[in-house]
């Protein structure tokens, strides 16, 4: 659902199998777009797929690796 890799965008979480990052989708979110229009935008990734990341640890994870980066972005 979920991959990180060095080779794929530095290391960026992305929807496996694509080069779409994860943060995009949390990106939509809080700009008041839907779960709809994101998959609409990026058809590569699926509505279920969307769906699970929103539903499991994986949006603890995003949270976490967020708050850990975010001292750097500030730099």
């Amino acid at each position: 659902m979920i991959q990180m890799a060095p080779d794929i965008l530095g290391g960026m979480p992305v929807f496996k199998g694509t080069l779409v990052p994860v943060k995009r989708l949390f990106d939509y979110l809080l700009s008041g777009k839907t779960t709809a229009r994101f998959v609409n935008d990026y058809p590569l990734v699926s509505r279920a797929t969307a769906a699970n990341v929103l539903q499991n640890d994986a949006t603890l994870f995003y949270e976490d690796i967020s708050n850990a980066l975010e001292p750097m972005t500030h730099v």
